[in-house]
Parts: structure tokens; C-alpha cells; sequence
């Protein structure tokens, strides 16, 4: 737990520690606050944005009060200004289930400012967003950037004019996760790669950038693995933030079925992964977000035995999977929304994805059931379970816990999260685990 305005929720990175207490000493200097001031008072104003896809609609309770200051804010969305006193509060975020953080942060009295909650079911973090970006010479603004894309790595930052492409340019930071630079005023193309590459994992349309103005470009994540979203702001302002989303998203292919022995993967038409197995799982690739067909193809032929025409939404992630047939027809696919948040400390965070034409089936480690029984084509929620070397899977299928495939032993890696993958037909199931984060 953290206050004076750091993350409260999971552990971070020394960086993004360093960031965090930039903005709080910032504070602490008495620079201008989250919006324009609010009245002369020891009081200051504060609102709320819901950056966490799996809390549902969240409320904010300071200190010791019994009902919310801000209540009912969706994802995505932003509340009004609540009143609030100045210094280290208590700050308590609840939602339909109760409350899911407690902790402290620091409230700037006569001044405006933004609460941000943010990250996974186990990943749940809080933050506040001081306006306290330093003055620019004339001539220049200035952008920070601030990550709490939880599980997410380190980007390099590029901005580029209209006349400008970052193949030929060199980003204005590199290698990090929060930084703040300035830059002449203008109107910029502002795009983030994977450090010491060109690979764009987000960018923003060509955004006007004025003189002696602030920016903040705040990152998130709701789900991928690599993909950031993000939301942008200006300085003292009270718009609503801008809420962004990455124009690239992710897909990978799995081979459930055994009528092709090896199957190639198309994404849009482009052959992205060849020839595989029975139970093969590919890495994930990415590709433009939007309306897009991932086909599979028989190697032998060239002829599309199976696909999914569907809308791939950018900064998140997708597994597809070409199944068995029903009732002895065709093979055939179907997709799945994979969500890689990391657990919490010392656990890891499963699912199970039954791909085969067997219903039914539920996954047991340890010998002890994790999911329900779910059907063909189908997947479970995610579940946290103590991570450890050698666990033992378990397959198991209806109401008597009948087991029908099983591996002596899985290492499951603490803050990790693994798929669970059953493929083939009764009498020729094959298990397969993947690591996704």
C-alpha cells in the first residue's frame, strides 16, 4: 500500500515508482491541481475514472463515511467532482460485490484532481493524477506519459509531425513507462513501439499539441498481455478525458482438431503461422484492429477448412480455435476473448478452454475441481490458485468427476496466467497448457 498519490494495489516497477513520485512531489510544491482551482478553501475537489474492466461500476468512500462520494461510475467513464479534505486520506473503492481496495492517498486542498482505478480482478491499483506538469519555454508544450498498464512493459515514445514517419525518426524517449518531454507546438501523430523497435503497439491521430500547454497521456490495459489503451488530457481542464484506443490488436491460432494433421493460420489473408499440430497453440501475432477474417488452411491443399469473420477490438487480445466437427460433420471455429491480467503475489490465474467435441469437461489441480463442467466450444472464467512445480491436471467429465486425461505434472509460475487447452474427439483428447502472459 501506497500514499501521497502512488499506486495503491500491485507491485511496480522502480520507473514507474520514480514517475509516481514525480507527480506526488509535484504536489507537494504547491503547482496547479487536477482542473482549474476550486474556491479558496483547506478543501479540494476530486473525481473518478474507471480504468478496471473487470470491477464493473465502482464507488469512491473517503475516510470513515458510510456512503459514497462518488457512486455508480462505469468503465471507461468519468464521475463529476466530489468535495474532499486536503491531505492523506482513506480512500475505499466498492463495487456490487463490496469493497475491492483500501487505502491511502494524498488529496490537494483547493485544487482539482483525478482518481484513477485501474488493473485486473487481483490486479486492482489506485492513483491519483495531480495537474502539476512544470511550465514549458514559449514556443513548446509538453507531454507526460504515465503508465498503469498493469503487467504491461516499457515502450519507447515517438511523435511525429504530418510530414513524419517513425520509420525514419527517433523516438523522444525510449525504453520507458513515464517520462515527461516537450516539445514545439504543433499538431503531432504520438505512437508507442516496443523498446528498440518499430513494432507500434499504440498510436493516437494527429493531435494539436498548443503553446505553453500540458498534456497527459495516460496508459491502461483491459486485458492484452502487450496492448495499451489510454486516455488523454489536458491540463487544467475540465472536459472529460479523451479515451483512446490502440488501433492494433492481438490474435493466435490453436489446431483442436485431427481430420487436418497441421493447419495453417491467415489473419485478413496473410498467412501468419504454419503447419500446426494437433494441440498446437501459436504465439500471438498482431494485426490492424477492426472487421477481419482469421482463417485456418489444410497445408496439403491450400483449401480454408474453418474460419471466423468477427470484430477484433484494439488493445485486446484473441485466441481462435478450429474445433472438431459435431456429431462427426466438418471441423469448424470459434474465438475466444483471452484476458492476461497477472493474480496476485504467490498465485496463478487458470482457465480451461474445452476445443475437443466432448461436453462437459471440468479442470482439477491438485485433484481438487477449479471450473465447472463447461461444454464444447467453450471456455471457463478465470480462477486463482496457488502457484507451485509440479501441480497435477486433472480432466475431468459430468457430475461424477469422471477423469479423462491428465499430465503427471505443471509447473505454474506465481503472477502468471495459463490456459488450459482440451482438443480432439473421445478417445483421442489431447491436453495442452500455454503461459499467455
Amino acid at each position: 500500500m501506497r500514499a501521497f498519490g502512488l499506486n495503491v494495489g500491485p507491485s511496480f516497477s522502480t520507473r514507474r515508482l520514480l514517475l509516481a513520485a514525480m507527480v506526488s512531489v509535484g504536489a507537494l510544491l504547491g503547482l496547479s491541481g487536477c482542473g482549474k482551482n476550486s474556491p479558496a478553501n483547506t478543501d479540494g475537489q476530486v473525481r473518478m475514472i474507471n480504468l478496471a474492466p473487470e470491477a464493473g461500476a465502482i464507488n469512491v468512500v473517503i475516510d470513515s463515511a458510510t456512503t459514497p462520494l462518488l457512486s455508480s461510475v462505469a468503465f471507461k467513464s468519468t464521475s463529476g467532482y466530489g468535495t474532499v479534505a486536503n491531505g492523506g486520506r482513506r480512500v475505499r473503492i466498492s463495487n456490487a460485490g463490496g469493497f475491492i481496495i483500501d487505502g491511502s492517498l494524498n488529496m490537494q486542498g483547493q485544487k482539482k484532481q483525478l482518481l484513477m482505478v485501474f488493473g485486473g480482478q487481483s490486479s486492482l491499483g489506485m492513483g491519483v493524477l495531480y495537474n502539476d506538469i512544470g511550465a514549458a519555454a514559449q514556443g513548446n508544450s509538453r507531454l507526460r506519459l504515465i503508465s498503469y498498464g498493469v503487467g504491461l512493459s516499457n515502450f519507447d515514445l515517438y511523435m511525429t509531425l504530418a510530414n513524419e514517419s517513425i520509420a525514419t525518426s527517433d523516438p523522444k524517449a525510449r525504453n520507458t513507462n513515464g517520462t515527461v518531454v516537450d516539445v514545439s507546438a504543433n499538431s503531432y501523430t504520438i505512437s508507442l513501439t516496443a523498446p528498440g523497435t518499430k513494432d507500434v503497439l499504440f498510436s493516437m491521430p494527429s493531435t494539436a499539441l498548443a503553446d505553453r500547454k500540458y498534456y497527459n497521456l495516460v496508459l491502461y490495459n483491459e486485458g492484452s498481455g502487450e496492448l495499451p489503451n489510454a486516455f488523454f488530457l489536458e491540463q487544467d481542464s475540465d472536459a472529460a478525458p479523451t479515451m483512446l484506443t490502440s488501433p492494433i490488436t492481438r490474435v493466435r491460432g490453436v489446431n483442436a482438431q485431427s481430420t487436418f494433421p497441421t493447419v495453417n493460420v491467415a489473419v485478413g489473408g496473410n498467412r501468419v503461422f504454419t503447419n500446426i499440430p494437433l494441440g498446437g497453440i501459436s504465439s500471438f501475432t498482431r494485426t490492424a484492429a477492426g472487421t477481419a477474417s482469421v482463417s485456418f488452411t489444410d497445408p496439403q491443399t491450400g483449401n480454408t477448412v474453418g474460419s471466423v469473420s468477427d470484430t477484433y477490438l484494439g488493445g485486446r487480445d484473441y485466441s481462435v480455435f478450429l474445433a472438431p466437427g459435431t456429431g462427426g460433420g466438418a471441423p469448424s471455429a470459434f474465438r475466444v476473448l483471452d484476458t492476461n491480467f497477472p493474480p496476485a503475489a504467490g498465485r496463478s490465474r487458470v482457465r480451461l478452454v474445452n476445443a475437443s467435441s466432448v461436453a462437459d469437461l471440468g479442470l482439477a489441480l491438485s485433484f481438487t475441481p477449479i471450473t465447472p463442467n463447461i461444454g464444447s466450444r467453450a471456455a471457463s472464467n478465470y480462477f486463482e490458485v496457488v502457484a507451485g512445480t509440479g501441480t497435477p491436471v486433472t480432466i475431468t467429465q459430468g457430475a461424477a468427476g469422471t477423469p479423462v486425461i491428465s499430465l503427471a505434472g505443471t509447473d505454474l509460475i506465481a503472477t502468471k496466467t495459463f490456459t488450459f487447452v482440451v482438443s480432439g474427439t473421445p478417445g483421442n483428447l489431447v491436453l495442452t497448457v500455454r503461459q499467455d502472459n
